[in-house]
């Protein structure tokens, strides 16, 4: 069974970051999908926190070809640690809807702190709020 990953932030097909070539190989582009979820602006990236009946999160989904090298490398980048409490992120499996709507079940890196006094994006979309803040 194949494994997946649903980003919605930095990790996006249209950021271009650089630690996205380290796994570039490992990883292949399924389309974009949707997750109920809220989120807010962290400053130089987003976090998303699940929500079963807020607003949409529209991100990328990948299939992993070698789920333990990619998960690791992406997991040093969240800052998960042995201290999930601790953690700014947590990696957790949800329920992807795509574009076809079908489903599929992918890794997400949810926020995992208090969201007080961060700025909630009402785009469902982190790429086109970046593209309207630079434009404001």
């Amino acid at each position: 069974m194949s494994e997946h990953l649903f980003v919605y932030g930095t990790l996006r097909k249209g950021y271009d970051l650089k630690l996205m070539g380290k796994v570039n190989q490992l990883i292949s582009y399924v389309g974009q999908g949707k997750v109920n979820a809220d989120l807010y602006d962290l400053g130089r990236y987003p976090g998303a926190i699940r929500s079963s009946r807020g607003p949409e999160v529209i991100g990328d989904v990948f299939e992993l070809s070698d789920p333990e090298r990619v998960l690791r490398t992406l997991d040093r980048y969240e800052g998960i640690g042995p201290d999930e409490t601790a953690s700014e992120f947590v990696r957790r499996k949800s329920r992807i809807k795509l574009r076809s709507g079908k489903t599929v079940t992918a890794w997400v890196y949810w926020y995992n702190q208090e969201p007080a006094g961060k700025i909630r994006i009402r785009h469902k979309n982190y790429l086109n709020y970046l593209k309207n803040k630079r434009a404001h």
